[in-house]
């Protein structure tokens, strides 16, 4: 098991006053893609949805090199800046951490991530909007193997660790706002004068 208290010692914690900067990264779970877009329409900083450059038409998965090549351009279509949703450990690895100014970690408790989540994936499910790209929620998906929810059951030791792989792949000095609760994640909205945007 990760002990967090080591894994915190390596971060470069910094106040949620902290100034925002023109290329952060958004990671977590429990709202980072609301928090991200809300930064995004805030600031005018371009939105980079990583669920939307990974995720191909029908489900299909990008390739590593595939991902590496569409968060490039991503990030060169906003010399004046971005806010990048989600990060894609295993297939970024530190590709998209060398870029950032800041990062902001929504580490929430993981039974409050996974109620958000859960919420989120039966109202997908219900309208049907397009999420990751082009793509849809079903109820046939949301009761499958591939379910989101079952993952975070069945990867939960792991999900709740993986700030230990955040850590290795930041920049030295890199500065974090970390918000550990959803009431932290209200206040960071209201320091920063943001309103939360829902996704169209």
């Amino acid at each position: 098991m990760v002990n967090r208290r080591t894994v915190l010692e390596d971060i470069n914690l910094v106040s949620m006053n902290t100034e925002l900067g023109a290329r952060i990264s958004v990671v977590g779970s429990g709202g980072k893609s609301t928090l991200a877009r809300a930064i995004a329409s805030e600031t005018g900083l371009a939105y980079i949805e990583l669920d939307a450059l990974y995720w191909k038409p029908n489900w299909g998965e990008s390739t590593e090199q595939e991902l590496k090549e569409k968060v490039t351009a991503a990030i060169d279509a906003a010399p004046d800046g971005w806010v990048a949703d989600g990060h894609y450990w295993t297939k970024l690895g530190d590709f998209l951490m060398r870029h950032v100014d800041l990062v902001i970690w929504i580490d929430l408790p993981w039974r409050i991530g996974f109620w958000r989540m859960l919420k989120r994936s039966f109202q997908r499910a219900w309208d049907k909007n397009q999420i990751c790209g082009e793509n849809t929620e079903s109820w046939r998906k949301l009761f499958s193997r591939d379910a989101l929810w079952l993952y975070w059951v069945t990867h939960r030791r792991a999900m709740i660790e993986r700030d230990a792989r955040m850590v290795n792949l930041l920049p030295a000095g890199v500065p974090v706002i970390r918000l550990k609760s959803a009431r932290e994640l209200d206040r960071f909205y209201e320091t920063h004068g943001l309103t939360r945007v829902a996704q169209t």
